[in-house]
């Protein structure tokens, strides 16, 4: 853990003294980074100089602390060329200095990787500049060492209109020193404070663009530097031509397009007496397509909630895993006979990525269980429907006469660390219906068995459809019919 200094360490040194460290570690902007410091951390203070005082090693490693080493919950600003990189707890500000008089770019760019290093092989379209290691997957060891394989992707990103870039979740940054071009590196974090995959970033100030290069696995600092050196915009003639740019929004832009989005949408609150939006078991209730026309008349006959998975599902489960095209929702594991075992998940508070990463609560032992559904489908429509159940299950909480979606000011998460991708699992999400098929794989694609049943007009079908679920209370789980059709439309299956 960085230590949070009260005074920072430097703060005893003179004006020539944090010179000659610039100057020993070989930075061209020593001086910028110096008066930054005075203006920043005001921790100059006037001494005599006394050279004897510091050796190269000890110098040295009071620059690796000042120009590498910027601790979590201290504020840096340091400047990069035609950059200004501001650092406030886990939030970084780049500020991109760009004159005034300078218009957005309406040039069109190829983006060009001149160097990529032997173990690489290099993937470049018009939508996509990737590199990856070419690595055979035909056995176990083969796929243990593809998932530890080295990548880099490419993005570039359009900025026209804006001069800043914010990131969230950032532990530490420091500059790649290039010849003619401001880049430099990043670290985050995820929301619970792991290492996510590192980030370098190339701006090309006078096109209005920069392109950030993620990468995955153990890359050597030389090569990274070395294809940041090689990366440049190629003036192209046609839009057809160019490399895809995406619009940069920062994460308040984000949020801000997600709430235009999403306005007007009420928060879900089911009125229990309302039998056109919620219904109990053996009750029916009726589908409506866009247009409010009745489309199927649902029936949930039975709802059955149990420690072990039904043999036949269990079967389907077992043989996909082997074929490697089943993924474990929330870290599920089962014995020989499908019982299903405990996991252990925690319940964090929710940081903002800004001045707070996610705070573990407490840890609660999670009992998964199986749900298996049994439902009647009338086709109430003039024309023959194909159908099959894709039904979401959810867990709701009632607020007196109301059924609504569960809180979300803490977070239920089962760690995962034997998977690679995916290490936190969020719990209290909507299940989805497990596979009724073991299905096929077909050259390099998987190809899912036939499951929708026909059902001709005024005539009813029979489904049953299953479930994992990972939930601390199973008393108020219902059936979400909006996945597939407008309005609110629940079934509530445990009470």
């Amino acid at each position: 853990m960085a230590k949070k200094y009260d005074e920072h360490p430097l703060g005893k040194l003179s004006d020539e003294e944090l010179d000659q460290i610039l100057e020993l570690y070989g930075s061209s902007y020593s001086a910028e980074n110096k008066e930054n410091v005075i203006r920043k951390t005001q921790m100059k203070k006037k001494e005599p100089v006394i050279l004897a005082a510091f050796s190269k090693r000890k110098l040295l490693l009071i620059a690796v602390l000042l120009l590498i080493f910027f601790p979590v919950g201290s504020y840096l600003a340091v400047k990069f060329r035609a950059l200004t990189v501001e650092k406030q707890d886990y939030q970084l500000t780049t500020k991109i200095d760009k004159a005034t008089s300078q218009q957005p770019d309406t040039g069109h760019y190829r983006l060009v990787a001149d160097y990529v290093p032997k173990y690489f092989t290099s993937y470049d379209s018009l939508q996509e500049l990737s590199f990856y290691e070419d690595l055979p997957t035909e056995t176990e060891e083969d796929l243990e060492a593809f998932i530890k394989a080295r990548g880099i992707t490419f993005t570039l990103y359009e900025l026209n209109q804006k001069d800043t870039v914010i990131d969230d979740y950032v532990k530490e940054f420091k500059e790649i020193p290039l010849k003619d071009s401001s880049a430099y590196m990043i670290e985050k974090l995820d929301d619970f404070g792991e290492a996510q995959e590192t980030v370098f970033r190339k701006f090309f100030e006078k096109q209005n663009k920069f392109v950030e290069m993620t990468c995955f696995g153990d890359i050597p600092e030389k090569d990274t530097k070395k294809i940041l050196e090689h990366l440049f915009l190629k003036n192209v003639t046609t839009e057809e031509e160019a490399s895809l740019a995406i619009e940069y929004m920062t994460p308040d832009d984000k949020q801000e397009r997600i709430a235009g989005i999403s306005e007007g949408i009420e928060p879900l609150m089911l009125d229990i007496n309302n039998k056109s939006e919620l219904v109990q078991l053996n009750e029916p209730i009726n589908t409506i397509d866009i247009y409010d026309a009745p489309v199927e008349e649902i029936t949930v006959l039975k709802a059955t909630l149990s420690d072990t998975i039904a043999p036949k599902t269990l079967s389907i489960l077992n043989k996909r895993l082997k074929m490697g095209i089943y993924a474990r929702v929330f870290g599920e594991k089962w014995d020989k006979k499908g019982k299903l075992l405990p996991i252990i998940a925690t319940e964090y508070t929710l940081g903002d990525g800004r001045t707070t990463l996610s705070k573990k609560i407490r840890n609660v032992e999670i009992k998964p269980k199986y749900l298996e559904v049994e439902l009647a489908v009338k086709n109430i429509t003039d024309e023959t429907i194909n159908y099959s159940p894709s039904i979401q299950v959810e867990c709701l909480v009632k607020q007196g006469n109301y059924f609504t979606n569960l809180p979300t000011e803490t977070e239920l998460i089962h760690h995962v660390p034997s998977d690679p991708f995916e290490n936190y699992r969020k719990l209290n999400t909507p299940a989805h219906s497990l596979p009724t098929g073991v299905g096929k794989i077909v050259g390099d694609t998987f190809e899912e068995e036939e499951s929708s049943q026909s059902i001709a007009p005024g005539e009813t079908a029979t489904f049953t459809t299953s479930y994992l679920v990972a939930y601390e209370d199973y008393s108020s789980l219902f059936f979400n019919l909006n996945a597939v059709s407008p309005g609110n439309r629940y079934v509530q299956l445990t009470q």
